[in-house]
């Protein structure tokens, strides 16, 4: 997985969404609720009749399913085929449901929306450059790797653990080999919540805003990134886009404001790691 010309993102990259527990599963529109958080990265909506008639059908399928694990495959196979079209690396959440467009962290997303929705225990687990499911079924433990729509689907334990180290070694392999691809200095493999995945979307939409060299939209999606997740990534980012704006041709005005706000997007990360 990659992004743009000098960042590697996890596009995905990567959450603990942890299932809650209630006496009773969500309405379909309390999951169209849940939507729109990741929705409003970029401003975006959908048909939200078509959306909870999707989640109704699932629903009856859940409801004649023998066992979870039965359901979860149903589950993944349908949404590949109704949302999870096209991958590409740079696209947005609403992409899914405007054209199929999607990439890891989206189609992730969309997928434990839905495990939220079913009350199904899962936790998003994010490296330096991927993101997948782990779901823990009355079955036993399910691995899930949205952009994989043919082997994406794991139940063997020993396939399992093959799949989580080959995540965690996972480095850069550039389609083009003439660009320069940024290798993180950091080794992650975090558990996220649902709050910090939008972290992530807006991590993303800063990257792609710097790899197509507009720093201030760049240094506006990482701020709004650093009030969701202070993660490693965002720290070292914001140091790659102090340079650049530094090196840029903004104006003075407009150099220092970035500068300050990269300074405060930096202090916030560096306490969060610290555990202050």
């Amino acid at each position: 997985m990659r992004f743009g010309f000098i960042i590697v993102i996890l596009i995905t990259g990567l959450f603990q969404v942890e299932a809650g527990r209630s006496s009773m599963a969500e309405s379909p529109n309390q999951t169209t609720d849940a939507l729109q958080p990741f929705l409003a990265t970029t401003q975006a909506s959908i048909n939200h009749a078509a959306w909870a008639d999707f989640v109704a059908k699932l629903s009856r399928k859940r409801a004649g399913s023998k066992n979870e694990t039965q359901f979860l495959r149903y589950a993944f196979n349908r949404i590949h085929h109704q949302f999870l079209k096209r991958f590409a690396a740079n696209t947005t959440f609403a992409s899914l449901f405007d054209d199929g467009t999607y990439n890891c962290l989206t189609g992730t997303i969309l997928y434990s929306i839905l495990l939220n929705h079913f009350e199904i225990d899962h936790q998003v687990i994010e490296t330096n450059y991927h993101i997948f499911i782990l779901v823990q079924t009355q079955e036993g433990e399910v691995l899930i790797e949205i952009t994989d729509p043919q082997d994406g689907f794991v139940t063997s334990a020993d396939k399992l653990t093959k799949r989580i180290e080959q995540y965690r070694q996972q480095g850069i392999q550039p389609a083009d080999p003439a660009l320069f691809y940024y290798q993180y200095n950091f080794d992650l493999y975090n558990i996220v919540s649902q709050h910090e995945l939008i972290g992530l979307l807006y991590y993303n939409l800063a990257v792609d805003s710097f790899n197509q060299k507009d720093l201030q939209k760049a240094v506006h999606y990482l701020g709004r990134a650093i009030e969701r997740y202070a993660s490693p990534r965002i720290e070292e980012f914001s140091e790659i886009l102090l340079v650049a704006v530094h090196e840029s041709n903004l104006k003075e005005r407009e150099k220092i404001l970035c500068k300050k706000e990269l300074q405060t997007i930096r202090y916030k990360a560096l306490l969060v790691m610290a555990g202050i």
